[in-house]
């Protein structure tokens, strides 16, 4: 398969966008934003793609295509644009949960929430997925070697992500693109509500 090619997401990809952030968030996923609901998990993160400038929107995403058909999504932010997200997240929050819901969201990722605080230095792979029919075609190298250009081009000295502990598969394909693991970060009390004993952090030095 030749060189995929890019392009930017938008918002009537909320669909599509929501349901691939999803399979990078598995079961975590649905216990954060849909309260042990799927398609409530689904919905909402739905809703934050179609919007700008919060944390989940399509204004950070990127679709790779084959032969014009969306074969995987690739989702990236430096420090300034993850910390300029987090008023934007929280006022959609106000439209899309109830006040009840809003407190038990904060108190379900307050365990995590050092976990995406970004080096002043690194570019960071937020959501990388690839669709089911494209898989083990070499896609998910492509993404990285998307996301590497994309930090070079910017200025960034690192490239960082994170992946749960259980997924093998995917260290093993960053290992062999030259991240290494500089932490793991263990939630051993959630893990029958989220599905994962937490994650590993994994960055690549860039040349």
């Amino acid at each position: 398969m030749g060189s995929l090619r890019f392009r930017p997401a938008r918002n009537d990809d909320h669909i599509q966008g929501a349901r691939l952030v999803m399979e990078t968030l598995h079961q975590f996923g649905v216990y954060l934003f849909g309260f042990g609901n799927e398609q409530r998990a689904q919905e909402a993160l739905a809703s934050f793609f179609m919007r700008t400038r919060n944390r989940f929107s399509h204004q950070f995403a990127e679709f790779a295509l084959v032969d014009d058909e969306e074969a995987g999504l690739l989702m990236t932010f430096d420090r300034r644009q993850m910390r300029g997200s987090e008023i934007a997240t929280a006022f959609h929050m106000l439209r899309i949960y109830n006040l009840k819901e809003i407190a038990m969201f904060l108190k379900r990722m307050r365990p995590y929430m050092d976990e995406e605080n970004i080096p002043a230095d690194e570019f960071y792979i937020a959501h990388l997925a690839v669709e089911e029919k494209f898989r083990r075609q070499g896609i998910g190298w492509q993404l990285l070697e998307h996301a590497e250009q994309k930090a070079h081009d910017k200025g960034f000295r690192k490239l960082s992500l994170l992946t749960e502990v259980e997924n093998t598969a995917a260290r093993v394909l960053y290992e062999k693109f030259g991240f290494i693991l500089t932490e793991t970060i263990l939630f051993p009390q959630l893990e029958k509500k989220t599905g994962t004993a937490g994650d590993v952090r994994m960055v690549k030095i860039l040349s």
